[in-house]
């Protein structure tokens, strides 16, 4: 993942986080803001608007030393089953690529929504390696939905077929399986999720 992620230049990230969605950099502006399974490479640099850019990640000790601690942002050392964040503290909660690696889904869905404030986002790119022991096969979109309701309603879904190596160059070829929510094929998942009021 180091060296997949290693050579992307900060604009890639901003596309993802952005544009990809429907948002612009004001929707972060004073936003406290948390990527799961961020990684080594400043996730969330470009987001200088924001009030708070955290990343979460068991293995964050080691990329602060290795560097990551250059970086403008916080980096929190820590699974994702446990956030050591305060309930409703965060505006917009980003998984890219690391859902399928945490060791309970549950658990992380169950601690994503305790963190994430009502009317705040969830954003969710999720690859063929699915979280919901699809290793080999297609992911399952509606699953992810259900584990995801009542608190938060998909507002868009995706689903892009893996044309080229690697989840964010197949979503970048956009080329998008017909109903996505209904889909049995291979692919990488993308969806926005809206935190309900309730």
């Amino acid at each position: 993942m180091k060296k997949e992620e290693g050579v992307l230049p900060r604009d890639h990230y901003r596309y993802f986080y952005v544009a990809h969605f429907g948002l612009d950099d004001a929707y972060y502006r004073d936003k406290v803001i948390l990527d799961i399974g961020c990684g080594p490479c400043g996730s969330l640099e470009w987001a200088s608007m924001a009030s708070r850019r955290i990343g979460l990640d068991p293995l964050a000790r080691e990329y602060l030393q290795l560097g990551a601690n250059l970086h403008k942002m916080e980096y929190i050392d820590s699974p994702a089953e446990n956030i050591p964040m305060k309930d409703a503290e965060c505006d917009a909660v980003f998984s890219f690529n690391s859902l399928d690696h945490v060791e309970n889904v549950d658990l992380t869905v169950k601690e994503i929504k305790r963190v994430t404030r009502p009317r705040g986002i969830f954003l969710l790119l999720l690859g063929e390696s699915s979280a919901y022991g699809l290793r080999t096969a297609s992911i399952n979109p509606k699953q992810v939905i259900e584990s995801l309701r009542p608190e938060f309603i998909c507002e868009s879904l995706q689903v892009y077929k893996p044309v080229v190596e690697g989840l964010y160059e197949s979503i970048c070829a956009d080329e998008k399986i017909s109903q996505p929510e209904d889909t049995k094929e291979r692919g990488y998942m993308s969806a926005k999720f809206v935190r309900a009021t309730i």
